[in-house]
């Protein structure tokens, strides 16, 4: 089962991407065909199904929310085998962390097999009512990076933003993060601090 791909912070320079409010859970992924529906379940690292301990509430809340208006979607394009990324996420969840509150699925990407990950604008097209908050497209430069990290940009959640743009047949992404959540991140572990701020 294909793995979400580790978005790079941005290097400096300067591009335009289409940008995405960057949710604070964790990264699940939902295998569907064609033939059988939806049969695979994972988080970033492993397998789960619904009798896990951390993510088998994420099943039945799949299947109440997101499972047949997402099979319709891929179902009417036509494709044979899809993973759907999500952030899944509760008002209190923090840096992978979470309590028993309310949970949510918000679709984050979604990879088609043989021809992977879809750009932003078929993304934006196919499942934005999915997706979380679109801000638009801003020329990413180390002035603009500065402003996501003072939360000077409108419709940042807490943790920061995702870029994406489609260069050639690549999808390229970088991240960029709040001052306020990395603040967060080292007063609370302060001995994974800098691992959680890089993933």
């Amino acid at each position: 089962m294909k793995t979400y791909p580790s978005i790079p912070k941005f290097p400096g320079g300067s591009v335009k991407l289409h940008t995405f409010d960057k949710l604070d859970g964790s990264n699940l992924r939902f295998e569907w065909t064609k033939k059988r529906g939806w049969f695979k379940f994972g988080t970033r690292r492993r397998l789960f199904d619904e009798t896990d301990d951390q993510f088998g509430l994420a099943l039945p809340l799949f299947y109440n929310t997101l499972a047949e208006p997402l099979g319709n979607v891929l179902a009417g394009q036509g494709w044979e085998k899809v993973i759907v990324f999500a952030e899944y996420r509760g008002k209190e969840s923090f840096a992978g962390y979470h309590t028993d509150d309310e949970k949510y699925l918000t679709v984050i990407d979604v990879s088609i097999h043989r021809k992977g990950i879809l750009p932003p604008r078929e993304f934006l097209k196919l499942f934005e009512r999915f997706s979380p908050n679109y801000l638009g497209e801003f020329n990413w430069t180390p002035g603009f990076v500065e402003r996501i990290k003072n939360n000077e940009v409108d419709g940042i959640t807490f943790e920061g933003v995702v870029g994406k743009v489609k260069n050639k047949n690549l999808i390229v992404m970088y991240k960029a993060k709040t001052q306020q959540w990395i603040d967060k991140v080292k007063s609370r572990f302060a001995d994974r601090a800098q691992e959680i701020i890089n993933s």
